[in-house]
């Protein structure tokens, strides 16, 4: 039953890896936020979508390529990162001189697990066979699932699932917000990123390779943030 709990998991794995370095970093100023020691981005800029990714505790998908490229640690195939919150509590006071530090761990899923499978299909030069794609999958999810519960009784299937609901891990703190204060670009956007979850394993879409979206960071910018 432990690994239905999803905040006892993440808390766990904070713990193992607490002197290690972040995946990367996301400093919060009033005005803006930067990746790293990288440029200043807007919070109604594109890019600022991967901020959505650490607030709902899921691996930017979009970015995975890009991770790879700059060598970006994982820890047990999730990826840690540090946010520091330089927002003042009032709007009129200055940035905090110390911010607000925090660690949060983001969490690979079907997507994520995909778009691994087809980087690594570009890798081999596009040769994978349907049997291997499947063969590949079974086993990276014999190593990383949770062990199944095929028990019928549905008195257990319910504290499985009272058990998932209420240890899924809270939003940051940093990264708060009302839900009114959420604008019709954004509502918009989230109905686009769960129409594309419905669509990734389409066997009409193109298998050969998962078409991450940089938005308006260009792949030296990105890596820049990381040297």
């Amino acid at each position: 039953m432990s690994c239905y709990n999803i905040t006892r998991s993440a808390e766990q794995l904070l713990d193992s890896y607490e002197d290690a370095a972040p995946s990367f970093s996301v400093h919060l100023y009033p005005d803006y936020w930067t990746l790293n020691n990288g440029p200043k981005f807007l919070y109604n800029n594109p890019i600022a979508s991967i901020l959505d990714d650490v607030r709902a505790h899921r691996i930017p998908v979009d970015y995975l390529e890009l991770f790879d490229s700059a060598r970006v640690p994982f820890y047990d195939g999730c990826m840690l990162v540090e946010l520091l919150d330089y927002r003042p509590k009032k709007a009129k006071e200055p940035p905090l001189e110390n911010p607000e530090r925090s660690r949060v761990a983001l969490h690979p899923n079907d997507e994520t697990l995909w778009a691994n499978l087809c980087l690594m299909n570009q890798r081999s030069g596009n040769k994978f066979t349907d049997t291997e794609v499947l063969e590949l999958e079974a086993q990276i999810l014999l190593q990383t699932a949770p062990p199944l519960c095929l028990d019928p009784d549905p008195h257990l299937t319910r504290i499985a699932n009272h058990t998932l609901r209420v240890s899924t891990p809270s939003i940051p703190i940093s990264l708060k917000r009302k839900a009114a204060a959420i604008t019709p670009e954004e509502d918009e956007s989230d109905k686009t990123r769960r129409a594309k979850i419905m669509q990734f394993m389409n066997p009409r879409q193109n298998r050969s390779s998962h078409a991450p979206r940089y938005f308006a960071l260009s792949q030296s910018n990105f890596l820049l943030t990381f040297t």
